[in-house]
């Protein structure tokens, strides 16, 4: 760690200790500056369990900003609203997302979903499957479930694709992500036009009455960003973990009732999404530190899941730890609705190999460590497996 050349404001999402190796810069903010201004940003970032927590469930904080880069490339929905209209909006995709919902999804439509797709890869006898298998896994259920043709998953993943590049600060033009945006609601209303079974996400919302059309639109494709980008980034870290881990694929294939501990372990050790955006209600004081109505806050939920006065030693992975909320899908009012139905993916990803594969071991790259922006990933993990 670079202590020596960190200067106040020094953090920015283009430099290459934060998308490489971030956590020492996390550790070394929670302890000296755990509110810091950005100048490079234009935001304050926020570190540490405790104001990672406050920022996210307090009421100073809000999740709306007109100019807010998820609501151009989105549209308008339930991520960046508040008050009544978040409300209104939250109780109307809750449903499909209710405990007892998403347990009838995993014979229905994850599994299924996750053993085409195994052995479509598997029987290729290559090594470079993991990236396609992760896009396509949340990409084909997230089709299911909203009622469009999960055949269909390459012209969503390719009409998505621009807008989570724009939200994630890629050098995406804006004009390109509203393109994107406008050809994707327009293919949703064509699915919706041509009919959707009942059950589906996409009827059900486009029914409910206390929805406009755009509204049921715009939550729509909120939905389907949600569900794909860090649901394939978390695939991808799982497996370079199980799999880069010596001895740990046979010690789960030898006890498959640890893969619920497997699974949340690493989604706190290694979240897919490292920060969310919040922006100051009112001129408010935190951790001593004055931040104006307003004022754009990047709240790093990653260094709040390694905090130590959280998770004793917490840069170990360990699957045994005491089971303590870590802040992966957020927290409060905003936390997020697909959680079970994440994690039930990645569940059923690690059986289905289990279940298929005598070894599984990574070729590359030699340091299979997650990096990236805002989302993080092993990038191009090859597996050896027999």
């Amino acid at each position: 760690m670079r202590v020596r050349e960190l200067t106040p404001g020094g953090l920015d999402f283009a430099d290459e200790a934060f998308q490489t190796d971030p956590w020492p810069l996390y550790d070394w903010y929670r302890e000296h500056e755990p509110v810091s201004w950005s100048e490079g940003m234009k935001s304050y970032f926020v570190f540490g369990y405790r104001h990672v927590r406050h920022v996210l469930t307090s009421p100073e904080f809000t999740a709306y900003h007109p100019f807010r880069r998820s609501r151009a490339a989105f549209g308008p929905s339930t991520l960046d609203s508040e008050g009544p209209d978040h409300a209104r909006m939250r109780e109307a995709l809750n449903g499909p997302f209710r405990p007892r919902q998403v347990a009838g999804y995993g014979g229905a439509i994850v599994e299924p979903v996750v053993d085409r797709l195994l052995d479509d890869v598997l029987a290729r006898g290559t090594d470079d499957w993991v990236d396609e298998f992760a896009w396509r896994l949340p990409t084909r259920v997230a089709c299911r479930v909203l009622g469009i043709d999960e055949s269909e998953d390459s012209t969503v993943y390719d009409l998505m694709r621009p807008l989570i590049l724009f939200v994630d600060h890629a050098p995406v033009a804006f004009a390109t992500a509203v393109e994107h945006r406008d050809r994707l609601r327009a293919y949703l209303r064509g699915v919706v036009r041509d009919g959707v079974a009942p059950d589906r996400m996409l009827a059900r919302l486009t029914a409910d009455d206390t929805l406009t059309e755009s509204e049921a639109i715009d939550n729509a494709i909120l939905l389907l960003a949600a569900a794909t980008e860090t649901t394939c980034s978390a695939t991808i870290n799982l497996i370079a973990r199980v799999a880069g881990q010596p001895g740990l694929f046979d010690a789960v294939r030898a006890d498959p009732a640890s893969i619920p501990a497997v699974v949340t372990e690493t989604l706190r050790h290694e979240p897919p999404l490292h920060v969310t955006l919040r922006y100051a209600a009112h001129d408010v004081a935190l951790a001593g530190v004055d931040i104006p109505k307003g004022a754009s806050m990047q709240v790093c939920i990653a260094s709040a899941n390694r905090d130590p006065e959280v998770y004793p030693d917490p840069g170990t992975w360990d699957p045994t730890r005491d089971r303590r909320t870590f802040l992966t899908f957020g927290l409060g009012r905003h936390h997020c609705l697909g959680m079970g139905l994440a994690q039930l993916e990645l569940e059923s990803v690690l059986r289905g190999l289990t279940r298929r594969l005598d070894g599984l071991w990574t070729t590359a790259p030699d340091d299979p460590t997650p990096r990236g922006r805002t989302f993080r990933s092993v990038p191009g993990l090859r597996l050896g497996h027999r």
